[in-house]
């Protein structure tokens, strides 16, 4: 999935579906474009995360410290939509 299609691509889709799939029955999500993130508990849900990752994967972490430890400041003032696209983008990259 990731990288198949643009962010405008994603964004558009999200936004309105029917302007780039006119036959498509999924709901449009406007409101993400509005939600800004706090990054409040980002950090958290990594180490959660990359637990989770060691547990069933031997490829190495899934996330470093200093990536855990700079969640909040690095998604802070970013829109739900932006994370969403950006969690799309990278479907199908995470494993090698």
């Amino acid at each position: 999935m990731g990288g198949r299609y643009s962010d405008k691509w994603h964004e558009v889709h999200l936004i309105n579906p029917r302007d780039v799939v006119p036959q498509s029955n999924m709901p449009a999500f406007p409101w993400l474009a509005e939600n800004t993130l706090d990054g409040e508990l980002t950090g958290e849900k990594m180490s959660i995360l990359r637990n989770l990752h060691k547990g069933g994967y031997k490829g190495g972490d899934l996330y470093t410290d200093e990536e855990i430890a700079g969640a909040q400041k690095a998604v802070e003032g970013k829109t739900e939509l932006q994370a969403l696209i950006a969690y799309l983008q990278s479907l199908g990259h995470a494993l090698k």
